[in-house]
Protein backbone atom coordinates (compact mmCIF):
# COMPACT_ATOMS: atom_id res chain seq x y z
CA UNK A 1 0.00 0.00 0.00
CA UNK A 2 1.32 3.44 -0.96
CA UNK A 3 1.60 6.27 1.55
CA UNK A 4 0.82 9.70 0.07
CA UNK A 5 1.45 13.03 1.82
CA UNK A 6 -1.21 15.73 1.79
CA UNK A 7 -0.73 19.47 1.43
CA UNK A 8 -3.79 21.41 2.56
CA UNK A 9 -3.75 25.06 1.49
CA UNK A 10 -5.61 27.99 3.05
CA UNK A 11 -4.91 31.66 2.26
CA UNK A 12 -1.67 30.72 0.56
CA UNK A 13 -0.32 28.71 3.48
CA UNK A 14 -0.01 24.99 4.05
CA UNK A 15 -2.01 24.00 7.13
CA UNK A 16 -3.15 20.88 8.94
CA UNK A 17 -6.48 21.39 10.62
CA UNK A 18 -8.17 19.30 13.26
CA UNK A 19 -11.46 17.93 11.91
CA UNK A 20 -11.44 20.68 9.32
CA UNK A 21 -11.93 23.55 11.76
CA UNK A 22 -10.25 26.79 10.73
CA UNK A 23 -7.71 28.07 13.24
CA UNK A 24 -6.90 24.63 14.66
CA UNK A 25 -3.87 22.41 14.15
CA UNK A 26 -0.65 23.45 12.43
CA UNK A 27 0.40 26.40 10.29
CA UNK A 28 3.13 24.84 8.15
CA UNK A 29 4.08 27.73 5.88
CA UNK A 30 4.99 27.84 2.20
CA UNK A 31 3.27 25.02 0.28
CA UNK A 32 5.94 25.11 -2.44
CA UNK A 33 8.76 24.68 0.05
CA UNK A 34 6.91 21.76 1.63
CA UNK A 35 6.19 20.06 -1.69
CA UNK A 36 9.84 20.50 -2.70
CA UNK A 37 10.95 18.87 0.57
CA UNK A 38 8.58 15.98 -0.02
CA UNK A 39 10.06 15.45 -3.49
CA UNK A 40 13.58 15.60 -2.08
CA UNK A 41 12.93 12.80 0.42
CA UNK A 42 11.49 10.59 -2.29
CA UNK A 43 7.73 11.03 -2.38
CA UNK A 44 6.54 10.67 -5.97
CA UNK A 45 2.85 11.38 -5.24
CA UNK A 46 1.09 14.17 -3.39
CA UNK A 47 -2.51 15.00 -2.47
CA UNK A 48 -3.41 18.70 -2.49
CA UNK A 49 -6.56 20.15 -0.92
CA UNK A 50 -7.66 23.71 -1.67
CA UNK A 51 -9.50 24.53 1.55
CA UNK A 52 -10.49 28.01 0.39
CA UNK A 53 -12.13 26.64 -2.74
CA UNK A 54 -13.92 23.99 -0.69
CA UNK A 55 -15.37 26.69 1.55
CA UNK A 56 -16.20 29.13 -1.26
CA UNK A 57 -13.56 31.65 -0.13
CA UNK A 58 -11.50 31.94 -3.31
CA UNK A 59 -8.85 29.51 -4.48
CA UNK A 60 -5.14 28.71 -4.49
CA UNK A 61 -4.89 27.63 -8.11
CA UNK A 62 -1.64 29.51 -8.77
CA UNK A 63 0.07 27.59 -5.97
CA UNK A 64 -1.38 24.31 -7.21
CA UNK A 65 0.05 25.01 -10.67
CA UNK A 66 3.48 25.55 -9.13
CA UNK A 67 3.25 22.28 -7.19
CA UNK A 68 2.31 20.45 -10.38
CA UNK A 69 5.38 21.94 -12.07
CA UNK A 70 7.66 20.30 -9.50
CA UNK A 71 7.29 17.00 -11.31
CA UNK A 72 5.37 14.60 -9.10
CA UNK A 73 4.49 11.40 -10.94
CA UNK A 74 1.00 11.53 -9.49
CA UNK A 75 -0.92 14.46 -8.06
CA UNK A 76 -4.48 14.46 -6.80
CA UNK A 77 -6.36 17.68 -6.10
CA UNK A 78 -9.57 18.24 -4.17
CA UNK A 79 -11.54 21.18 -2.84
CA UNK A 80 -14.33 23.11 -4.52
CA UNK A 81 -14.39 21.14 -7.78
CA UNK A 82 -18.05 21.34 -8.71
CA UNK A 83 -18.32 21.80 -12.48
CA UNK A 84 -16.91 20.49 -15.75
CA UNK A 85 -14.87 23.61 -16.38
CA UNK A 86 -12.83 23.08 -13.19
CA UNK A 87 -12.44 19.36 -13.86
CA UNK A 88 -11.17 20.05 -17.37
CA UNK A 89 -8.86 22.84 -16.24
CA UNK A 90 -7.15 20.75 -13.59
CA UNK A 91 -6.65 17.73 -15.83
CA UNK A 92 -5.23 19.91 -18.59
CA UNK A 93 -2.79 21.39 -16.07
CA UNK A 94 -1.48 17.90 -15.32
CA UNK A 95 -3.50 16.77 -12.31
CA UNK A 96 -3.79 12.98 -12.51
CA UNK A 97 -6.73 12.62 -10.11
CA UNK A 98 -9.51 15.11 -9.51
CA UNK A 99 -11.21 14.52 -6.16
CA UNK A 100 -14.87 15.53 -5.77
CA UNK A 101 -16.91 15.27 -2.59
CA UNK A 102 -19.95 17.55 -2.85
CA UNK A 103 -21.36 17.46 -6.39
CA UNK A 104 -21.66 13.63 -6.50
CA UNK A 105 -24.10 13.77 -3.59
CA UNK A 106 -25.94 17.05 -4.26
CA UNK A 107 -26.52 16.61 -8.00
CA UNK A 108 -25.55 13.16 -9.34
CA UNK A 109 -26.78 13.99 -12.83
CA UNK A 110 -24.63 17.11 -13.06
CA UNK A 111 -21.70 15.16 -11.63
CA UNK A 112 -22.01 12.64 -14.45
CA UNK A 113 -22.04 15.46 -17.00
CA UNK A 114 -19.06 17.17 -15.38
CA UNK A 115 -16.94 14.02 -15.44
CA UNK A 116 -18.04 12.47 -18.75
CA UNK A 117 -14.91 11.26 -20.55
CA UNK A 118 -12.73 11.88 -17.51
CA UNK A 119 -13.94 9.04 -15.29
CA UNK A 120 -10.50 7.43 -15.04
CA UNK A 121 -9.15 10.70 -13.62
CA UNK A 122 -11.91 11.17 -11.05
CA UNK A 123 -12.15 10.02 -7.45
CA UNK A 124 -15.16 10.55 -5.23
CA UNK A 125 -14.25 11.46 -1.68
CA UNK A 126 -16.63 10.05 0.89
CA UNK A 127 -16.01 12.34 3.86
CA UNK A 128 -17.85 10.90 6.83
CA UNK A 129 -18.30 10.78 10.59
CA UNK A 130 -20.67 8.56 12.55
CA UNK A 131 -21.89 6.91 9.31
CA UNK A 132 -23.02 10.30 7.90
CA UNK A 133 -21.43 11.72 4.75
CA UNK A 134 -20.41 15.38 5.01
CA UNK A 135 -20.29 17.89 2.14
CA UNK A 136 -19.55 21.57 1.41
CA UNK A 137 -16.31 21.66 3.36
CA UNK A 138 -17.73 19.25 5.98
CA UNK A 139 -20.37 21.79 6.95
CA UNK A 140 -23.46 19.79 5.95
CA UNK A 141 -24.69 16.20 6.25
CA UNK A 142 -25.82 14.64 2.97
CA UNK A 143 -26.69 10.93 3.28
CA UNK A 144 -25.64 7.74 5.00
CA UNK A 145 -22.33 6.07 4.29
CA UNK A 146 -23.94 2.96 2.81
CA UNK A 147 -26.20 4.96 0.47
CA UNK A 148 -23.20 7.02 -0.61
CA UNK A 149 -21.27 3.88 -1.57
CA UNK A 150 -24.21 2.58 -3.59
CA UNK A 151 -24.43 5.89 -5.43
CA UNK A 152 -20.71 6.16 -6.10
CA UNK A 153 -20.60 2.67 -7.57
CA UNK A 154 -23.10 3.82 -10.19
CA UNK A 155 -20.74 6.53 -11.43
CA UNK A 156 -18.07 4.15 -12.77
CA UNK A 157 -15.23 6.51 -11.81
CA UNK A 158 -11.65 5.60 -10.91
CA UNK A 159 -12.41 4.94 -7.26
CA UNK A 160 -13.22 6.20 -3.80
CA UNK A 161 -11.29 8.06 -1.12
CA UNK A 162 -12.70 7.63 2.40
CA UNK A 163 -11.99 10.50 4.80
CA UNK A 164 -12.77 9.75 8.44
CA UNK A 165 -13.62 13.27 9.57
CA UNK A 166 -14.20 12.20 13.20
CA UNK A 167 -10.43 11.75 13.63
CA UNK A 168 -9.04 13.92 10.83
CA UNK A 169 -5.94 15.77 12.03
CA UNK A 170 -5.93 14.12 15.46
CA UNK A 171 -3.61 11.10 15.01
CA UNK A 172 -6.08 9.22 17.24
CA UNK A 173 -6.35 6.24 14.94
CA UNK A 174 -8.15 5.05 11.86
CA UNK A 175 -11.77 3.93 11.51
CA UNK A 176 -11.42 0.17 11.74
CA UNK A 177 -15.12 -0.30 10.99
CA UNK A 178 -14.61 0.94 7.42
CA UNK A 179 -13.33 -2.51 6.48
CA UNK A 180 -16.88 -3.84 6.24
CA UNK A 181 -17.55 -1.56 3.26
CA UNK A 182 -14.46 -2.24 1.18
CA UNK A 183 -15.77 -5.26 -0.71
CA UNK A 184 -18.63 -3.09 -1.95
CA UNK A 185 -16.33 -0.53 -3.57
CA UNK A 186 -15.54 -0.61 -7.27
CA UNK A 187 -12.10 0.57 -8.33
CA UNK A 188 -9.29 2.22 -6.40
CA UNK A 189 -9.61 2.57 -2.63
CA UNK A 190 -7.95 5.29 -0.56
CA UNK A 191 -8.14 6.32 3.08
CA UNK A 192 -7.46 9.47 5.10
CA UNK A 193 -8.18 10.52 8.66
CA UNK A 194 -6.63 9.75 12.02
CA UNK A 195 -3.53 7.85 10.91
CA UNK A 196 -1.24 8.01 13.91
CA UNK A 197 1.20 5.14 13.61
CA UNK A 198 2.85 2.58 11.38
CA UNK A 199 0.42 0.07 12.87
CA UNK A 200 -2.49 2.09 11.45
CA UNK A 201 -0.93 1.97 8.00
CA UNK A 202 -0.36 -1.77 8.20
CA UNK A 203 -3.98 -2.27 9.25
CA UNK A 204 -5.21 -0.23 6.28
CA UNK A 205 -3.01 -2.30 3.97
CA UNK A 206 -4.38 -5.52 5.41
CA UNK A 207 -7.94 -4.23 4.98
CA UNK A 208 -7.29 -3.85 1.25
CA UNK A 209 -6.68 -0.15 0.70
CA UNK A 210 -4.51 0.84 -2.25
CA UNK A 211 -3.13 3.97 -0.57
CA UNK A 212 -3.37 6.10 2.56
CA UNK A 213 -3.24 9.88 2.73
CA UNK A 214 -1.19 11.19 5.66
CA UNK A 215 -0.79 14.68 7.05
CA UNK A 216 -0.52 15.39 10.75
CA UNK A 217 1.43 12.20 11.48
CA UNK A 218 3.84 12.96 8.65
CA UNK A 219 4.48 16.60 9.59
CA UNK A 220 4.74 15.63 13.24
CA UNK A 221 7.54 13.22 12.34
CA UNK A 222 5.74 10.02 13.37
CA UNK A 223 5.82 8.41 9.94
CA UNK A 224 7.90 10.86 7.95
CA UNK A 225 9.68 9.14 5.09
CA UNK A 226 7.38 6.10 5.02
CA UNK A 227 6.35 5.67 1.40
CA UNK A 228 4.77 2.23 1.44
CA UNK A 229 3.92 -0.64 3.76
Amino acid sequence: MRVIPSIDISKGNAVKRIRGREGTGLLLGDPLKISSELRSIGYSSVHVVDLDAAEGKGDNLALIKSIIAQGFEEISVGGGIRDRQKVTELIELGVTKVVMSTLPFTDPSLFRQATEGFQDNVLVAIDYCNEEVLIRGWKESALTLRKAIQLVNSFNVRGVMFTYVCNEGTQKGIDRDVEKYLNEIKGEKGYAGGVGSLEDLIKLRDMGFDYAIVGMSLYGGVIRGVKSV
